[in-house]
């Protein structure tokens, strides 16, 4: 009676043994023997237990996973026209089916591609659209605006005005700030401009002027140095004049050489020489000289 049950009992450790003995992802169990499989991309032809012969794919086919099959799978067909890209097949991989940029799957099966949604004016990408979603889009909050049609901008912050600018429009949710300058900014850089290029063709001329003076203030100091006035003659004294034209009668008895006789003597017998410019003496005849004797003695 228990010898059936023991019988059962070994038989079932045997099959567990060997179950725990074959990889359940590369082998399979065939009696009690672990057997191997074809790899990835690969069908088999011939299913011998530990050397089974095993054969590429053929064109758009594919088997993911190590198998047993004679047949591989066959690729899912992207259809170009319904927005799909027309993808590049692997023999070790299921294709999946992509959308183009710019379109997204109508639904979970993904059986055609939709064009992504588009924002409009006043609103703003929130989250771009992708082969699997479509573009999600809000109003722009204050402070930003958008005034474009687009599927991957966002709301613009506002413009501020830089200093000098004044906002006269303010913006809204589809426009920008305008900003225009203030006209007190633009009178006074001009006036301040005017004042300095003034004053610096002020200093230029004065410069210029001031250089010419003091060139011909040297022009005259040089003159006057020769010629500090005018030429002033001395006056001659009168009494100096008459003494000078007064006769000198000379000790000496004999006549100088160089003098004759004819110039004649005083009364005394004395030669008589009157004096004339620059001290040269001139002998005068007697005749002569008892004239100018008489003269003198008239005139006293």
């Amino acid at each position: 009676m228990f010898r059936p049950l023991l019988l059962l009992l070994s038989a079932l450790m045997v099959v567990r043994a060997a179950e725990h003995l074959c990889d359940t992802l590369t082998q399979y169990e065939k009696g009690a023997q672990c057997c191997q499989m074809c790899e990835p991309g690969k069908k088999m032809i011939d299913n011998n237990c530990h050397a089974p012969k095993c054969e590429p794919c053929g064109k758009d086919e594919y088997l993911d996973t190590y198998s047993t099959e004679a047949k591989c799978e066959r690729q899912p067909y992207c259809d170009p026209n319904k927005n799909f890209v027309v993808p590049v097949h692997q023999i070790d991989k299921k294709t999946d089916c992509t959308c183009k940029p710019g379109f997204h799957c109508s639904g979970k099966a993904c059986l055609s591609c939709l064009p992504h949604k588009t924002c409009g004016p006043g609103e703003g990408v929130l989250h771009k659209g992708s082969p699997t979603h479509d573009t999600e889009c809000q109003s722009c909050p204050e402070g930003t605006f958008s005034n474009e049609t687009s599927m991957n901008d966002g709301c613009v912050k506002h413009t501020e005005c830089p200093l000098g600018y004044i906002a006269t429009v303010p913006g809204t949710a589809q426009t920008d700030t305008v900003c225009e300058i203030q006209r007190s900014h633009v009178i006074l850089p001009i006036v301040l401009t005017v004042v300095i290029i003034a004053l610096i063709l002020a200093g230029v001329l004065f410069y210029l002027k001031s250089r010419k003076c003091l060139k011909n203030r040297k022009k005259m100091v040089n003159v006057c140095v020769e010629c500090i006035g005018p030429k002033v003659e001395p006056k001659e004294d009168p009494t100096k004049l008459m003494l000078e034209k007064t006769p000198v009668e000379t000790e000496d008895a004999s006549i100088p050489s160089g003098i004759s006789e004819e110039h004649g003597r005083s009364e005394n017998g004395k030669i008589v020489c009157p004096v004339v410019e620059e001290g040269k003496a001139e002998c005068l005849s007697r005749q002569e000289s008892q004239l100018s004797a008489s003269s003198t003695v008239s005139y006293n």
